[in-house]
């Protein structure tokens, strides 16, 4: 998952406490986010070279909770930052944070598709 005092890619423990212990329901939330990250973060990518930050913030803001819900906790707090970015600036920040915000979905995809086995 992460190495010691990293920020975490996924909180499964938090994930399952969000769902109630619903297997059927942490299933679906999974596959919704699946089937749709790749076009939040498309659109996140768009608005970081378009330098159009009320773009980033509305794009950053979606994907920051689509990843709080699944308690994906690194790409939640890369989200989030570039919602910051966003709102205050500096735009030339977020080409970075969206590299890493780019690793940490690479890296939460595989404990998502753990969760569906």
């Amino acid at each position: 998952m992460a190495g010691e005092g990293a920020t975490p890619v996924f909180d499964a423990a938090a994930f399952e406490r969000q769902t109630g212990g619903d297997v059927r329901l942490r299933h679906e939330i999974v596959r919704m986010f699946l089937e749709d990250y790749s076009a939040r973060l498309s659109t996140v990518r768009a608005a970081v070279e378009q330098r159009d930050a009320q773009a980033l913030t509305s794009a950053a803001h979606s994907l920051k909770g689509a990843c709080a819900y699944l308690s994906a906790v690194a790409a939640r707090e890369h989200a989030a930052q570039l919602e910051q970015i966003g709102r205050e600036g500096p735009m030339e920040e977020a080409a970075a944070v969206l590299a890493r915000l780019d690793a940490a979905v690479a890296a939460l995809i595989p404990e998502l598709r753990k969760q569906l086995s």
